[in-house]
């Protein structure tokens, strides 16, 4: 996975994961692999609960492997590594055909930091969107969530890596064949007018950019929309284009909730060897206004692309229109990149990964087919859960090449979460399996939890414990005893050992629970113990006393056979009659008195 960097080359990237045993605290540093610097070794968190742990770690810009241990007392419970982690440059790719590429050529990664997600739906699915990332290799490598070849992208990955020495991360959500008008008013939900394979119904053309920002870019972060459209405009005027992208940088930034999210557009127009004045003018009013106009303000955070229509000639489009050869791809490539140059990086300001939301578990003992309860925070449009992947047919994405239809599945390793399986409730009560919630706002955009693996559970005992006594005197020690637990006790007094042996201060109400590995039991029954010396009741005393101990008091009366030793020191205080027994001893130098009189 690859994370956006700040524009102090930093990103905060988030880790979590799942233990199988007891541990108290989670440790993990990235180790460099090409650019950046090794961390030290960091605390993600200490005592998880809830069956994971999660937490951040500050890393510079370069490629790594991350490593994470688990540790109980101090003493190493398992290290775990993973290969390639990266901390770069995110960019969605939106636009037309020369956005999304076609059948035929193209241009794959060389550079194993070039990555993006191999699959692509051209139905953009919100429940088929897995998780995963690849190198961006062959031609039959996709740029998720819609593009299926690498088209140029690949090559301009390769130059941004070298150039930057950081990884790069691309999302595909051009569509071939696609108008302004279309674009502006699929953002909007609205109808258009369009044929039907462009499946409006399901939000195309915009909602591929919108699962790329608000999806995807909430994992990864974006720096910029790298936008390359105007072909299919070749009637439209300045006003017209003006507007309808206007309204598509809106729409994205406001499903990034970030209304600084820097768009790159490119100056294209040309179609069949022919260019257009309209698009041209939209595209450079958007990026600088137009003749101070008004009406054609430059939109803020929109940055120049490269002009592609000076890219031309039967090498470079053998159809007047697609840079459909190699040479016109690395052109192509080489536009792009001579334009995110240091300028770009200095003054835009890219949308960071968002934090991972918390899930809180409770556990149901009186409910065994269903003895979980799984709670994220309240307050969002739309609750969705997991407890499965998808299956192969419900995986399967599909697109067209212009001749033919293809299908794909992402490549193994990839989550396939099965988001519709539970849905719509931030609190479900449910049995044991693996599980994942997100949470989408009214913005679209969506925060995820860690997955969390409840597939082998084991729901506490109800224990039970006994007291040494139910009343002590100041500064005595007291026991409670735990029985009929299957995991570790839990005391009300905060300490997890058994027996429990403490001098208690006040009179207080104990309880015990029973701890599993992801569980708490309810409390068990309590137990007042009496913190005086005055007992309601006859006392019987043995023993010895060696030092300095609390009168022993008692509203009726007291017998005793202690021995109060050299350097003891001890008073009796009854209602009724204190009584000596034979074997009482005390021995010279020791401090003792019996009074008769009654306590409170």
């Amino acid at each position: 996975m690859i994370f956006q960097r700040n524009n102090s080359n930093q990103a905060n990237i988030n880790i979590a994961g799942t233990y199988y045993s007891t541990i108290d605290r989670v440790e993990a540093r990235a180790v460099a692999l090409q650019g950046g610097s090794t961390t030290n070794w960091t605390v993600i968190q200490t005592n998880p609960s809830n069956g994971y742990y999660s937490g951040t770690l500050s890393v510079t810009g370069g490629w790594y492997q991350l490593e994470v241990k688990a540790f109980l007392n101090n003493v190493l419970i398992d290290t775990k590594t993973l290969q390639k982690v990266g901390v770069g440059e995110v960019f969605a790719i939106a636009g037309q055909s020369n956005a999304q590429g076609g059948a035929g050529v193209s241009t794959p990664a060389t550079d194993d930091r070039v990555n993006s997600v191999n699959y692509d739906n051209a139905l953009s699915d919100y429940n088929k969107l897995p998780i995963g990332f690849t190198q961006m290799g062959g031609d039959s490598n996709s740029i998720g969530p819609f593009h299926y070849v690498p088209w140029a992208w690949g090559k301009l990955g390769d130059l941004l890596a070298t150039r930057l020495n950081v990884p790069i991360l691309f999302f595909g959500a051009g569509h071939g064949g696609t108008s302004s008008e279309q674009w502006s008013k699929s953002s909007q939900n609205l109808p258009f007018d369009g044929p039907s394979w462009m499946r409006q119904d399901l939000g195309a053309p915009y909602r591929a950019l919108e699962n790329s920002i608000a999806y995807y870019g909430s994992l990864t972060g974006i720096r910029a929309v790298l936008w390359h459209q105007g072909e299919s405009d070749q009637n439209t005027d300045l006003a017209t284009y003006y507007n309808n992208i206007k309204n598509v940088i809106n729409k994205s930034r406001e499903n990034a909730e970030h209304n600084s999210l820097a768009w790159m557009i490119a100056r294209v127009s040309m179609s069949n060897s022919a260019t257009y004045e309209g698009p041209i003018f939209g595209q450079n009013a958007l990026i600088s206004g137009f003749n101070n106009d008004p009406n054609y303000l430059p939109v803020p955070m929109v940055f120049a692309g490269p002009n592609t229509d000076l890219i031309n000639g039967s090498a470079n489009r053998t159809d007047g229109t697609h840079f459909d050869t190699y040479a016109g791809q690395i052109e192509f490539a080489n536009a792009w990149n001579n334009n995110l140059n240091a300028t770009f990086f200095s003054n835009s300001i890219p949308m960071m990964a968002s934090p991972l939301i918390s899930v809180s578990l409770s556990c149901t003992p009186s409910t065994p087919s269903s003895p979980i309860t799984l709670s994220v925070p309240t307050g969002y449009s739309k609750f969705a859960w997991s407890n499965r992947q998808n299956t192969l047919q419900e995986s399967l994405g599909f697109n067209y090449s212009g001749c033919c239809q293809y299908t794909n599945i992402s490549p193994v390793g990839y989550e396939n979460l099965n988001w519709r399986t539970l849905d719509s409730l931030s609190t479900i009560t449910v049995s044991a399996a693996r599980f994942a919630a997100n949470v989408r706002k009214s913005s679209m955009k969506t925060l995820f939890s860690p997955i969390i693996d409840l597939t082998v559970f084991s729901l506490p005992t109800t224990p039970n414990f006994t007291a040494s006594a139910t009343q002590v005197r100041p500064n005595d020690s007291l026991t409670l005893t735990g029985a009929n637990c299957n995991g570790s006790y839990l005391w009300s007094t905060g300490a997890n050992t058994n027996p429990l042996t403490f001098t208690p201060v006040s009179t207080n109400i104990y309880t015990v629970q029973c701890k599993t590995l992801h569980c708490i039991s309810p409390n068990s029954l309590s137990q007042n113990v009496i913190v005086s010396s005055c007992f309601p009741n006859s006392l019987s005393l043995n023993g010895s006393v060696t030092n300095t101990e609390s009168l022993y008091a008692s509203k009726q009366s007291i017998q005793s056979i202690q021995k109060v030793q050299l350097n003891g020191k001890i008073d009796y205080n009854a209602k009724t009659k204190v009584e000596l027994l034979p074997g009482f001893e005390a021995k010279s130098g020791a401090v003792f008195r019996a009074i008769i009189l009654d306590c409170n």
